[in-house]
């Protein structure tokens, strides 16, 4: 990577310059060099300025994982337009309320992802407030959508003058503690946030990357590391344990994220699969407990590293490094160019051992969001709402989000450390627990449990399974079996859809 932050339209002419013919990305729907992505970027910018866009519109991407979805970013990012990610899997008012707030000039989606009423909706916003609807993936139903193939052939259009402090993108929050916020996410955040991922995991134009993270959730870790580094990456539309490890073997990849429970059931249905070139497995977005990190392991002869990131850090900003790593599920130590504090409610530094809420400061972080002055920052500092511990040797550890602990009779209780010990009972799948009104203590743990398919599970055995493992105070007063966990898009539990509905039984998710 260059010295100092390139924008992502500089960094796409450079690597273009520099190995044109390398291939940049490839997916099911072809291979692309960073010689054809520049070209295909710049058609694609001509279409968007013909059709009217100018620094400062919003572009808004429904799309899954397709190389159209870096396309389009790249494309608006040149114009100096916002691209704005939206989860296509969400209801369609929550999409619907999202798009007219947002007020897009253009839209780009993929009909075969989107639901019906959604499509149509948007193809009333297009002719109402004459925005560009462009269409991956056409069908009939839509005709005043542009098909892609017109922004493909399109004449080129040259980028604008952009500087590292310009905003690229609106990096929506997950929305998971309320609706979504639109991060301001400069060019320069996006640079020292993979610069900082560069140097933890020693990354290189050799490495073939594969990100199997929604493309709705931090987008840019789909492709700013091979694109800053030079390096290959991978798009893989449909994820499944058997589709991830034949994909790493096909084309040999080096480096993945994903989450935890992805991990646990490459072991399950994986287990003879060698992966040799693989050096590098990120874990992000949810706690992965050292029975998930001994199995892999064990199956594949390498290490889960654990990291934590956040929209507002613009990803990972706490990770464990290969040469220094904690398998009990720690976060890990600060990133390069990431200053990391735990504060109590004074905004006091705790000692070592005590919990204290996360701050973080640097390059990287955020300053602001789209449209709010609701920031939790203060002198610099951004307030992450986590609560955490640090130990002596500088190592972090997760305890619980702020806004989800429970407080019974007085007693603090985090809902981790009770789902850790559920979660490690043989029949158990999936653990929630959230705290619900109570008259008598105010506030109680309730668990809500998908069982394992395969086996049963008695919720009196389970109940005294917790009581011998937990204090009384902590054991949840109610253990609810549902057929699945409701997720957000990023593949975490939505416990939002939990303290909304907590007498309700919970529909499967879709998956993304």
């Amino acid at each position: 990577m260059t010295d100092a932050p390139q924008t992502l339209d500089q960094a796409l002419r450079f690597r273009a310059g520099k190995t044109p013919n390398k291939t940049f990305i490839r997916s099911t729907q072809g291979n692309f060099t960073f010689a054809e992505t520049l070209n295909i970027v710049r058609n694609t910018a001509g279409f968007l300025t013909a059709k009217g866009i100018r620094p400062g519109d919003k572009v808004c991407l429904l799309l899954p994982r397709r190389p159209e979805l870096i396309f389009s970013f790249l494309a608006a990012s040149s114009r100096k337009a916002l691209t704005c990610p939206i989860n296509y899997l969400e209801n369609a008012e929550h999409i619907e309320e999202m798009i007219t707030s947002l007020k897009p000039a253009v839209i780009i989606l993929d009909e075969s992802v989107v639901r019906a009423e959604v499509r149509d909706f948007i193809q009333a916003y297009g002719v109402t407030y004459g925005a560009a609807i462009i269409a991956v993936q056409k069908t009939p139903e839509n005709p005043e959508a542009a098909p892609w193939q017109a922004c493909v052939e399109h004449s080129p259009t040259p980028p604008l003058t952009q500087l590292p402090d310009d905003c690229a993108y609106l990096n929506f929050t997950t929305g998971s503690s309320g609706f979504p916020k639109g991060a301001l996410c400069t060019h320069a955040h996006l640079y020292w946030n993979t610069r900082s991922a560069v140097e933890t995991f020693q990354m290189t134009a050799d490495d073939v990357h594969l990100c199997i993270f929604a493309s709705f959730s931090h987008p840019h870790e789909l492709f700013c590391r091979a694109l800053y580094t030079g390096a290959s990456l991978v798009l893989l539309t449909k994820i499944s344990p058997k589709a991830i490890a034949q994909t790493i073997i096909r084309h040999r990849v080096t480096c993945m994220m994903g989450l935890a429970v992805m991990y646990k059931m490459m072991v399950r249905h994986c287990k003879k699969v060698t992966l040799p070139r693989l050096r590098i497995a990120e874990s992000g977005g949810m706690f992965t407990d050292q029975e998930i990190h001994k199995n892999f392991r064990d199956a594949f002869g390498l290490p889960i590293l654990s990291v934590w990131g956040s929209t507002e850090t613009t990803g990972i900003a706490l990770a464990n490094a290969p040469d220094q790593y904690r398998t009990d599920g720690s976060m890990g130590k600060p990133c390069p160019y990431y200053q990391v504090r735990l504060v109590d409610e004074n905004g006091q530094e705790v000692a070592p051992g005590e919990t204290g809420e996360l701050i973080f400061s640097g390059p990287a972080v955020i300053s602001g969001y789209h449209n709010t002055p609701d920031f939790p920052g203060r002198k610099g500092w951004y307030f992450s709402g986590d609560l955490a511990q640090q130990d002596e040797e500088g190592v972090f550890r997760f305890v619980e989000r702020k806004s989800g602990m429970i407080k019974v009779a007085g007693l603090k209780v985090y809902p981790l450390q009770v789902e850790l010990v559920i979660q490690q009972h043989p029949a158990v799948k999936e653990v929630a627990v959230i705290g619900v009104a109570e008259k008598r203590r105010g506030c109680v743990p309730k668990a809500f449990i998908a069982p394992e398919e395969d086996g049963t599970l008695d919720v009196d055995e389970l109940e005294t399974y917790c009581r011998q493992r937990l204090a009384s105070y902590m054991v949840p007063r109610e253990f609810q079996l549902v057929e699945a966990l409701p997720k957000i898009g990023s593949g975490k539990i939505n416990k939002k859809i939990l303290l909304a509905n907590p007498e309700l039984p919970l529909p499967a998710p879709v998956p993304a």
